[in-house]
């Protein structure tokens, strides 16, 4: 199966590293022009190249913008920017999140606030402006990246579980509402994947192997996983699926 988004144009937020860089990677090189949306142009740190250079340097097409996906006017001025660079959107992904670990009393309202903003309000902001752009399409797709923990619970983080269970239940809601245009909305779940963000935790052994022990595979998730189901998401072979939820955890939550 060959998938081929040539001619469409994505635009994925939190590209700059970890899973975001998967999934805007994966795009490009099944043909797509990909905007790589982040809050700063960062490289991570067993990378030599950022996003945008990496799908250069594998002869793609991609294109760095500067965002805060709390802030519905800097989305905004995203969304317009990759239409007028590329003359349309077909796919939303929005995959940039933030935690905060501690229990409610803990977390102090600011905190809670912007785990709230980022995670949850930041996917408003972008469907908010991206809809009308959507509607032109012929084939238009939004991707939510929510996380296994909107289905099953883990000590002090309330603030990052309700937020990923918010994501869960808008994207049904959106799946609903746009099902007649069609616009086809579905969320990613990942479990623990290996990135620049679980790097600490996974450094400590003991925790390693407990992580592993969770999960029903023998090994942990990569990148490349949750960005290889966004790419089938994105593409004409998933043009009957719309408002599920793809937990991609190795079997986490099955245990």
């Amino acid at each position: 199966m060959e998938i081929d988004l040539s001619g469409r144009t994505a635009v994925v937020t939190g590209a700059s590293a970890g899973i975001g860089r998967a999934i805007a990677t994966s795009l490009a090189e099944a043909g797509g022009n990909v905007v790589v949306a982040d809050i700063e142009r960062s490289t991570p740190p067993d990378a030599d190249r950022t996003t945008v250079e990496h799908i250069r340097a594998i002869s793609g097409e991609a294109h760095f913008i500067e965002v805060d996906v709390a802030d519905g006017e800097s989305v905004a001025a995203m969304i317009r920017t990759a239409v007028d660079r590329y003359g349309g959107l077909d796919v939303l992904v929005n995959n940039a999140g933030i935690s905060h670990k501690g229990t409610i009393e803990e977390t102090a309202p600011t905190e809670w606030q912007r785990v709230i903003d980022v995670n949850l309000t930041g996917v408003y902001n972008g469907v908010h402006h991206a809809v009308e752009y959507l509607r032109k399409s012929p084939a238009p797709r939004i991707l939510n990246i929510a996380s296994q923990l909107a289905f099953v619970a883990q000590p002090r983080k309330p603030a990052y579980i309700a937020s990923k269970g918010g994501v869960v239940s808008l994207t049904k809601s959106l799946a609903l509402d746009y099902a007649h245009v069609p616009i086809l909305v579905n969320a990613i779940c990942p479990g623990v994947v290996e990135t620049e963000l679980t790097r600490e935790v996974l450094a400590d052994e003991q925790r390693r192997r407990e992580l592993e022990s969770w999960t029903s595979l023998p090994y942990l998730g990569q990148p490349e996983d949750i960005g290889s189901m966004a790419t089938f998401l994105a593409s004409d072979y998933a043009r009957f699926v719309t408002g599920q939820q793809f937990i991609v955890d190795g079997g986490y939550v099955i245990k």
